[in-house]
Parts: C-alpha cells; structure tokens; sequence
C-alpha cells in the first residue's frame, strides 16, 4: 500500500510543477493599440492583470505589470504564458484645445503556448 502513496505523491508533484499560472515566462505575446474615436493614442500606459478577463477598476496598483505605448499607440506584452489577462489603458488625447483623459479595458486570452494575439484597447474620456 505505501508504494501506491509513493507513485501518487509522485504523480502529484509532476501535475504540479507541469502547470504554469498566467504572466511571464513564456512563448505568448498580447499586442495591440489604445484607440480613441478611431485615433491611436501614443505614449498611454496599458495595464496588465493575470489570470483573470475581469476588469480590475482604474487603480494601476491592482494590476500586475505594465508598457507604454509607442508613438504610434501600440504596445506589446511579451514572453507571455497562454492563459487569460485583463488590460487597461489610460492615456491623453490631444486636440487643438487641450488634451482629454482616457481610459478603458480589454480582455485577452492567449489560448495556446506560443501563440501571438491581437487586442485593440478602446478607450473613452
């Protein structure tokens, strides 16, 4: 009987060191742009949050990593695990008068290991 407890010990451990939770330290990648009415938005900080497609509310501490945009609105996450992820965008548009605060979320799935997916942000004042 205690070679049984053994082999499922055993098994245990290789169930549990096999799985990956979400975030870093894979093949994945998440990209996209931040957008607002159809205008990309450089330099807005996205937000990232593991294991979750859930929007987490605007406070960037409830979050688990971040990028900021390039100035052409787009940004990248990479060597992502598969799994589900929150993200959330905050940025300025520039008008002729001023500039308007931002903001908005997506969820993500990368579904398999190496897989590259596409999310564009939509974001709203």
């Amino acid at each position: 009987m205690n070679k049984y407890k053994i082999y499922s010990v055993f098994f245990l451990f290789l169930i549990f060191i096999g799985c990956k939770k979400e975030g870093t330290g894979g093949k994945g990648q998440i990209s996209g742009y931040v957008i607002y009415n159809g205008n990309r938005i450089p330099g807005a900080v996205v937000y990232i949050k593991y294991g979750t497609t859930t929007p987490q509310g605007n406070n960037p501490t409830f979050y688990d990593s971040q990028q900021t945009a390039d100035s052409q609105g787009n940004f990248v996450f990479v060597s992502m695990v598969e799994g589900n992820y929150y993200l959330y965008a905050i940025g300025h548009y520039t008008t002729n008068l001023g500039y308007i605060n931002v903001q908005g979320g997506s969820a993500a799935i990368i579904p398999h290991t190496k897989s590259s997916v596409n999310y564009d942000i939509a974001v709203t004042p």
